[in-house]
């Protein structure tokens, strides 16, 4: 004997919608029906002698234990539905990715927009001046000069900075450096304040004497200080080129330093930041998995070595890490 067909997706609907709204003609309002067109579907659905719904001695229609039945599989469909609903109009959320200064110009602006171009989840770069005092809950990626991450966080290397002693031409002119000098006595330098005076290479900096014009902990307002004739600064080679203003020193000095951009290993793997974490390795040609990391010469008020990291991660979950570098494939 042939089996009776099964409800379908609108019978589950019709079903749904009368036991919520408690009777035939209620539901038919919802749906924008008459009354007989509700009744004829229903009695489709319970032809042959299988009801779905029963009335109660108060004349109230309950579900029948087939009822219950569909009445579940109807509300499974209704949530998925909303689910979808909700994933295919609501407006993603960001990925929030925290930077200093200098990262933020040398490296995040463009990948920024670059990214949006080719991805409907949005991008949303923070600056600030030390990244270490954030809290976790504060971002999702964090990109930064670091000899390599702790335990804790993964990511990949995208880059590098390079640093260098600077002048203003038109300082040069009034303050000349004769060739061999290896100090800068005698001279207006523009210094590192704040966090930023820690990080080894503005320590080196420091040693070279001069008599302080300008304490800033912003890299880039030393160099704008640097390149209007105030001092002698160490800025970022990049940005320091790319303005004719400034001419380069020969004092024998160099640092440099891996960017990195991270996310706590926990939260790595989930699909909306692996995919920016791989999408950043090919945009800026990274991929140095397993590569001894460099001596640690760091950048900027976001520039820390990894025990400061560490130290950071201590604050948040009580633990201090050992070091160690993780790539995302």
């Amino acid at each position: 004997m042939p089996q009776p067909d099964l409800p379908d997706w609108n019978d589950l609907r019709d079903i749904l919608l009368v036991a919520e709204t408690g009777s035939l003609s209620a539901a038919a309002r919802r749906l924008g029906v008459s009354q007989s067109t509700m009744s004829r579907r229903m009695a489709a659905v319970e032809a042959g002698g299988r009801p779905v719904f029963r009335r109660s001695e108060a004349g109230q229609l309950e579900p029948t234990a087939r009822g219950e039945v569909l009445l579940r599989a109807a509300r499974a469909m209704q949530a998925a539905a909303r689910e979808a609903e909700i994933e295919l109009t609501a407006k993603p959320a960001p990925i929030r990715i925290a930077a200093c200064e200098v990262t933020a110009r040398l490296f995040v602006s463009d990948a920024v927009a670059a990214w949006s171009e080719r991805s409907v989840v949005p991008a949303e770069l923070a600056v600030y001046e030390n990244l270490f005092d954030l809290p976790a809950a504060a971002y999702d990626l964090l990109v930064c000069p670091v000899d390599a991450p702790p335990e804790g966080r993964a990511g990949s290397r995208i880059g590098s900075i390079e640093m260098g002693i600077y002048a203003a031409v038109s300082y040069l002119d009034r303050y000349p450096l004769p060739p061999g000098v290896t100090d800068l006595t005698g001279h207006r330098v523009i210094r590192a304040s704040g966090s930023l005076a820690l990080v080894p290479a503005y320590r080196r900096f420091a040693e070279l004497g001069g008599t302080v014009a300008l304490l800033s902990s912003s890299p880039l307002a030393q160099l704008d200080a640097c390149a209007r004739g105030q001092g002698v600064a160490l800025l970022p080679t990049r940005l320091a080129e790319a303005d004719e203003r400034l001419q380069a020193l020969d004092l024998s000095f160099s640092s440099a330093g891996e960017v990195w951009i991270m996310a706590d290993a926990t939260e790595a793997s989930h699909p909306r930041l692996a995919g920016f974490l791989r999408w950043a390795r090919r945009h800026f040609g990274a991929g140095t998995k397993g590569a001894e990391p460099p001596e640690p010469a760091l950048i900027g008020t976001c520039g820390a070595s990894a025990g400061q990291l560490e130290r950071k991660a201590a604050a948040d979950d009580g633990l201090l890490h050992p070091r160690t570098a993780r790539t995302i494939a």
